[in-house]
This record gives C-alpha cells, structure tokens and sequence, in this order.
C-alpha cells in the first residue's frame, strides 16, 4: 500500500530511491522514471519514493506562466499510487522552496529528509533557484552527500519528446488519439455535476453540466465521444466543450467554458456527484445553428455516432 506524506517531518528513516519530478498528466515519460526508482529499489533493498508538489512551479515563480493542469492533484496522487511506489511525498511549492539553491535542495531535502541513496529524474530535469541546476548538478551532489543520480531518457512518440507541455498542446487542438497514446490512458476531467439552464432537458437530450476545478486544462471547444463514471458504472457519452453560441451571440459569450455530458441509458439524477469524463474521440467542432430544431437534430446525430463508437472503438479502451 503507497504511503502519502506531505511533509518532511513525518517521513520515517530509510534508504530511499527517490523519483523527482512535477509529473503533471503522469504521462508514459513520468511512468518510465518513477518505475526505473522503484526498480532501483527492488534491487537495493530500499523504499521507492516519488517527491512531487502541490502545484506546478510556475504558480509560485511566473503565475502569469503557469500553465492550466493536466492533472489536479488529488487525480496526480491516485495515479501515482496506480505505479505502485512505496510512497509518495507531496511538498508544498512556497516560495522559500522556490528559492532554495539547488545544493541546498539535494542536502536538506533529498539526503537529510528523505535519506536518498538513488534520485532518478527525467533527462530534461531541472531544480534549484530559477531551475539554474540539472542532471548533472544533481550528480554532482549525489557524490558528495552519497547518493547517484539516475537519469532516464525522454520518452519519445512520433519523433518528438513527450512531455506535458506537447500534451496540452494536443488537447486544446483535439488531437485524442495522440493524447491517448502519449498518456497511456485517455485524457479525462473530474468534477461535480451542478444545475444549468435546464436547456437539455427541454430539448430532450439532458445533460450534466460539470463544475471543473479551476486551473486544469480540457480538450478545445467542440463535441467528443466518450464515457463517464457514475458510481463506479461506465456510460456513454456524449460531450460538448463550449460557449453555447446557439444560444448566445458573439457579444454574449464570455470566457468560460462549460462542458456538458450527455450519458446514454442513465436514468437517475446526478446534481451534486462527482463524476469522472474520458474524452475519447472528437467528432466536430463547436457549431451555431440558425434554428433550435437544427441543433437537435444535429445534437442527435452526435449521440448517434457516440453510441456507433461505443460498439467499437470505445471497447477498445476498457468500457464494458
């Protein structure tokens, strides 16, 4: 069972090989650094730790930076804990961490706080203040205060390097099936289900309108196939990421986004549970419609298509 600790203060003494990183999304290049530090180990006889943060730097060093989270952090710890390490040590990112020199970093963190006899980082890893130090500075300090730095290539898809910023990218551009890939899982958004403008419903394609939380990145507007959780039970699902322009002038719209989920054979009333959404496949942009009953139809037309892919291509990725 994975151990959460988020301070230094209660970690127990051990010998530990440490995984160290951000690990936004928790992407297949974060997957091969934290299983090469619990493979590490294994083959010591240690405990296999992965240090994370609470938010990403960039909330603390640039806020007009930071970008939105693939992964919120409760969703980054589970899937962590999914990888199996024997803990995971959550550091509050303040500003006098934001500030430390990266030697002090090494010393007061990783040796005297959580007794690392390895550290294993990605290739591109950087820390210290103003990120100044890498892989080498690391190792560097590793043969001084006894530990090595092990440091893991970057994963690479389609000739280019995986990492969350390329993730992003593909999913503001609807871009799935890479997302996918890169994740090794779908991309997915968590939130509880609130009321809305009831305009679903009086359409006759009731939807549940998620209350995401603030900061986490989605797919671009437009309208996906895909499955929800309710309950620990799969449905189908149909999506809309968008503005309603429908229903709304250019003028009207403002900048939030609202994601609305149809889910196919759910009879039930979902306002205030939480629910989980996999985007899977996208199946058209964000549309106006002249008329009402030209939305309809073409709202049913997307349910239709979801409904085509659940037989199919949904399966593929584990709905039963």
């Amino acid at each position: 069972m994975t151990r959460v600790y988020r301070s230094l203060e209660v970690v127990p003494e051990a010998r530990r090989a440490v995984a160290v990183g951000t690990f936004d999304g928790v992407h297949i290049g974060h997957r091969a650094v934290i299983a090469a530090a619990c493979e590490t180990a294994r083959s010591e006889g240690w405990r296999s730790s992965v240090l994370t943060f609470d938010r990403h730097p960039l909330a603390q060093i640039a806020p007009q930076r930071q970008p939105r989270l693939l992964t919120p952090l409760d969703e980054k710890i589970a899937l962590l804990t999914e990888i199996g390490p024997d803990e995971i040590v959550v550091l509050a990112f303040t500003a006098e961490l934001a500030g430390m020199p990266a030697a002090g970093f090494c010393r007061d963190v990783l040796s005297a706080g959580l007794g690392a006899g390895a550290v294993v980082v990605g290739e591109n890893f950087t820390f210290g203040a103003a990120a100044a130090a890498g892989a080498a500075e690391l190792a560097a300090a590793g043969r001084q205060l006894g530990f090595r730095a092990v440091v893991v290539p970057l994963a690479v898809a389609d000739a280019e390097a995986i990492s969350s910023t390329r993730i992003r990218r593909l999913l503001a551009g609807g871009r799935l099936e890479e997302v996918r890939t890169i994740l090794g899982r779908p991309p997915s958004t968590h939130g509880k289900v609130v009321g809305g403008w009831q305009r679903g419903r009086t359409l006759g394609v009731p939807t549940a309108n998620l209350d995401v939380e603030v900061g986490t990145i989605f797919p671009g507007r437009g309208v996906y196939a895909g499955r929800a959780l309710v309950d620990g039970t799969w449905y189908r699902t149909a999506v809309n990421v968008g503005h309603n322009p429908t229903f709304h002038s250019a003028d009207e719209q403002t900048t939030t986004v609202r994601i609305e989920a149809h889910l196919l054979g759910f009879s039930g009333d979902l306002y205030g549970k939480r629910i989980r959404v996999d985007f899977l496949h996208k199946i058209r942009d964000e549309e106006r419609f002249d008329r009402v009953d030209d939305l309809v139809e073409r709202m049913r037309r997307d349910i239709e298509i979801t409904r085509q892919l659940g037989d199919e291509a949904l399966m593929q990725v584990g709905l039963t």
